[in-house]
Parts: C-alpha cells; structure tokens; sequence
C-alpha cells in the first residue's frame, strides 16, 4: 500500500473520531504527539456529546465510508458481545452509495478484452443498484436475453485492503487499553471481517457460489437459480440472468400470483433448512430484497456474494447439539458446543447448565403458536456472551438467517409456527439419517477405523515397553525378564485384538442382516453371511490358539 495514502487515511481516521468526541482512543496511540495543541477539541463542538455514544460510533462509521460500514453491520449481529442500544443503532447502518461515474462500455472492453457491441445489443448506462462494493446495470444481449452486469467499484479493492490494515491496528490498541475490547478477541474478529470481505470482493467467488448453489438445488422443482455467463464474467465483472419476480413479503402479489402467503411462508423456512442441514452452505443474506418470487411461483435466490459454509466436521457437532437440544440433554450440549467453538471461557458449568435447561423450561410452557424463534436466538446469545463462547463466523450467520427468515414468515403467516414447521424436515432428516443403510454405513466406517487403529496396537505398546526399557536408568531400577513381559503383552494384545474384530466383525454383520444391504443371498444380505463365516473362522482359531497354549 502507498505509504503517503496510508498516513492520510490515518489522518482522516483521526479527525473524524476527534470529530464525534472519541479523543480518548486517539490519546491512547503515539498518533497524538503529532498533532497541534488543541487539534482535538478544535474538531468539534460539545454538542456532539448529547448525542449519546452508540450514535456517535455509528456517526463514524457512516463517515469513515464502505469498509466500515460493513463491519458495523457485522458487528449488528452480534448480540453476544455489544449492548442492545449499540445493536439497534448499527442495524440503521445502510449499504447504500452514490453510483461511481462509469463508462460501461468502455469498463467492458478493458475488463473482458471484447467489443461490447458484438456481444451486447444494448447496455442501459445508468445503474439499478448501487452498494459499497459494486453497482448494477441492465443489459440485453445480441441473442434476446436480458441480463445485469455486476460491476465492481474501480478502487474499492485498495479501499478496503487499507481500511483493515488500519483496523488491524486500532484493535490492537484498543485491545491493550480496553478490557472489553479484549474479551470480545476484537482482533481475532477483525481477521474474521477481512476474510469475509475478501471472498465478497471476488465476482470470481460469488460466480462459484451461485453454480453450487445451483447444483444443490438440481432436483428441486420450486427453486430456480440465475443463469451465468462464465465467457462474460471475471473477478471485477459479473453477468447473470435477468430475473423477473417480485420480493417474497409482497403478499399481495402472492396472493395475485395464484399462491398462499402461509405455504410461501412454509416453503421458505424448508428451503433454508436445506440449505442449513442438507447442503451446508447457506444464503448469508436471506432478506427480501435477495429472495424473489417468479411468474411461475418459483424461489429464486440472488446476491450470493455472502455465503455461510459449515464443514463436515462442525455440521456433525451442529447436529448432535440439534439432537441433545431436541432430548433436553444440557450437559451434551455443553460438550458439543465447547467442541464447535474457537475459545471459551465457562466459569460455572453448573450455571450454563441451568441456563440451558431455562430454555427448555420455556418451550415445555409456552403453546407452539406462541414460541418465537428470535426469542430463542436472543437466549443463546446471552448464553454464549455470558460464557465468553466465541463461535466460528457461520453460526451467527445461521443465526441471524433464522431471524430472517422467521420475520419475513410473520408478515406472511402471523400465525406462522416456525418450530411446528420445521417439525416435518427435521423429521425426514432424521429418517434419512438413522435408516439401517446410514446405520451400516457408519458402523462399517467406524469398524475401518477400529481396525485401523487395532492393527498398530501392538505396535504402540512394544514402543510403550521400549521407552519403559530407556528410561529405566533414570530410576536406577532394572527389571528382568521385561522381554518375556512384552511378548506376554504382546500375545495378550493379539488376542483383545482378534476378539474386538470377532465383535466388531459379528455386529456389523448383525445390521447388514437387518437391513437386507444387497447382494442379497436367499433374502438376506450376502456380506452379512460373510461377515458371520469371517467371524466364525477367527473365533475357532483364537479358541484353538489359547487351548494349545495351555497345553
């Protein structure tokens, strides 16, 4: 980054906290030495302070510009670390800019290396749409097919990648002068924002995003997704699809479009639980202005710019808290959530404990078209933020998604039940997920694993005696016959071994059995009959082994 750029941007910095009274978090740098006698106070008036703090943090965010903005309205879901009247003030952070005077035309033919006007029949010149990161026009091309281009800010990419270097910087301060700047791992939060901000300066990725979206919903009839044009398109330019539609809270439309607003409302909430438990990877950013209903009464999804991924690894532990959430079981929950978060600090497990069994208290007490999902979302919060549980970025994104989606299903349905109409996936889900195929499929991959580990068992425990045999001379203490004590154990470890695998062996070929797993053999499955021949043949050996042995 230009040096000279770098040191006029921190002046901006400064002046505009200065401005907004926050001349404590400026004395705390070595940036005040070089300011003029009284340049802090000059910069504003006392009035400034009747505006209240949480004001006075947005006022300068807003000022600051784009980067942000986008980090206050990162910060507005978290409940968990910032107060609520912060909370408030943040979500009245808006994403909206001038449009950046462009010549389109001309954007195109550097951009892509074309002439425009062969591949273009026209290209409306004012925007649609315009956002900190990008702006939108419409298009048509040379076949007929109308379309927008998404066109990247021309600096915003050195914009942004300056902005967080000087974030990085004031999280270090305040992270050495504020307590409460250290308790929320301000810094770590800064790391997570720059990630997600990079991935959504990349049209590439959003190009990426939306093909796999595409192709988690393949087979469903009710969804449509944008067709790209890869040829058109690359990192700062994006061509896509005209959608033709209406938002998915305009319930007159709805209703004019032959539909019911409630069975939008249900549709809605089975997509994203799709997207959530099924897919793994989500719309991060599920307001009506990026959900859209079709002439032809199908969901289409836009600006995937922003997207939640769960791994495999974390969707399991997210599913088992599901579970234990489902059976009541608090201490579980605990387990697991400790295991999905980055860092904790529980001071009281007990306490926790009895927090999480408070929510289950309201939902055994409260009649189902009463319960509210925000509630709940609201409750974890205060529990994770209680408990200094710092959980990774796409669990808030999860979190405020339902939100989302549970308002929009409340303009639609004011009866709407968002736990009743789960109720239904959940349970597809769990059918699919404990049916004797999943069943046999797990038992056979823990069996591999078992197995895995069985066969350096011995191993492990020869170089177990063999560092006893080392470090013998530490204790001035020799043992004899330790060889003949490990061929013993040795022997002994063989035999658990045969006998784990005997077990192993006889209860996979149990479900295998029960579940009919093709081929099948006179009606029952043909590798659970040689799962039990298997099993046989070793118990006969290891029963002979151990008779000769006692001979």
């Amino acid at each position: 980054m230009n040096q000279i750029r770098k040191i006029k941007r921190i002046g901006n910095v400064i002046s505009i906290l200065s401005k907004y009274g926050f001349d404590d978090i400026i004395a705390r740098t070595s940036a005040e030495k070089f300011l003029p006698k009284g340049f802090l106070k000059s910069k504003r008036g006392e009035e400034i302070f009747k505006l209240g703090v949480y004001k006075r943090v947005r006022l300068v965010l807003e000022e600051l510009g784009p980067t942000y903005v986008k980090l206050g309205q990162m910060f507005s879901n978290r409940e968990d670390i910032l107060p609520a009247e912060m909370i408030a003030e943040l979500a009245e952070l808006q994403d909206n800019v001038p449009p950046e005077e462009l010549d389109i035309y001309k954007k195109i033919a550097d951009e892509l290396l074309i002439n425009p006007d062969e591949h273009f029949e026209y290209i409306n010149p004012t925007p649609i749409a315009s956002a900190s990161i990008s702006q939108v026009y419409v298009a048509r091309l040379v076949n007929g097919e109308k379309v927008v281009i998404k066109v990247k800010r021309s600096t915003i990419d050195e914009i942004i990648r300056s902005d967080i270097m000087i974030m990085k910087d004031l999280a270090k301060i305040l992270e050495k002068n504020y307590d409460a700047a250290r308790k929320m791992s301000l810094t770590q939060l800064i790391n997570s924002f720059e990630n997600n901000m990079y991935r959504e300066l990349s049209l590439t990725n959003e190009f990426h995003n939306i093909e796999k979206f595409r192709k988690n919903f393949e087979n469903r009839s009710e969804v449509y997704v944008p067709k790209t044009f890869k040829e058109l398109s690359n990192n700062n330019i994006l061509i896509m699809e005209f959608i033709d539609g209406f938002k998915v809270n305009n319930k007159e439309k709805i209703i004019e479009n032959g539909m019911l607003p409630k069975d939008v409302a249900q549709t809605g909430i089975v997509l994203f639980m799709k997207m959530v438990l099924e897919d793994g990877f989500f719309h991060a950013d599920p307001h009506p202005g990026n959900v859209f209903i079709m002439n032809d009464q199908k969901f289409c999804f836009i600006d995937f710019g922003s997207m939640g991924q769960i791994m495999k690894g974390d969707m399991e532990l997210l599913e088992g808290i599901i579970e234990s959430f489902l059976i009541q079981d608090a201490k579980k929950i605990i387990r697991l959530m400790k295991r999905l978060a980055i860092e904790y600090h529980i001071e009281d497990e007990k306490t926790l404990e009895r927090e999480i069994y408070d929510i289950f208290h309201m939902l055994e007490h409260t009649a189902l078209n009463e319960i509210n999902v925000n509630d709940i979302v609201a409750k974890v919060k205060s529990i994770m933020a209680k408990n200094h549980v710092l959980m990774s970025e796409f669990i808030y994104l999860l979190l405020r998604g339902i939100s989302i989606i549970e308002g929009i299903g409340k303009q639609l349905d004011p009866e709407l039940n968002v736990m009743e109409s789960m109720r239904p996936y959940a349970n597809e889900l769990a059918l699919k997920k404990y049916g004797p195929k999943q069943i046999a499929q797990k038992s056979l991959k823990h069996l591999k694993i078992l197995a895995a580990n069985l066969q350096n068992l011995p191993d492990d425990l020869t170089v177990l005696l063999e560092k006893i045999k080392d470090d013998k001379l530490k204790v001035n203490f020799e043992v004899e016959g330790l060889e003949d004590m490990r061929k013993t154990l040795q022997n002994a470890s063989n035999r658990l071994t045969y006998a784990i695998i005997i077990a192993a062996l006889s209860i996979g070929s149990s479900i295998l059995m029960m579940a009919h797993i093709p081929p099948l053999f006179f009606g029952n499955s043909l590798l659970g009959l040689l799962g039990f021949i298997i099993s046989g043949i070793l118990g006969i050996t290891i029963i002979y082994s151990i008779w000769k042995k006692d001979k």
